[in-house]
C-alpha cells in the first residue's frame, strides 16, 4: 500500500482544498521543499496541524506495513 499523501490527508479532514494544495503543489515545483512547510508559508495550516497530520500519516503506514506482514 502505498504511503498516503500529506496533502491528500489534509483535503480528506477538510484541513485545505483541493485549489490551496495545487497552489502549494505549484509552489514546490518551483522553488522545491516540503509540501507540509509550503503550506505553513501560505498561511494555509499552521504547525500543530502539520505536526497531526504528519503523525496521522505515519500511523497509518506503520498500520499498513503491519498488515502486510
Amino acid at each position: 500500500m502505498p504511503k498516503p499523501l500529506l496533502g491528500e490527508l489534509l483535503i480528506e479532514h477538510n484541513v485545505i482544498n483541493r485549489e490551496q494544495l495545487e497552489k502549494a503543489i505549484e509552489v514546490q515545483k518551483k522553488e522545491g521543499g516540503l509540501i507540509g512547510i509550503i503550506l505553513i508559508n501560505l498561511g494555509y495550516i499552521d504547525e500543530p496541524t502539520l505536526v497531526k497530520y504528519l503523525a496521522l500519516q505515519a500511523e497509518m503506514v506503520v498500520k499498513s506495513e503491519k498488515q502486510e506482514s
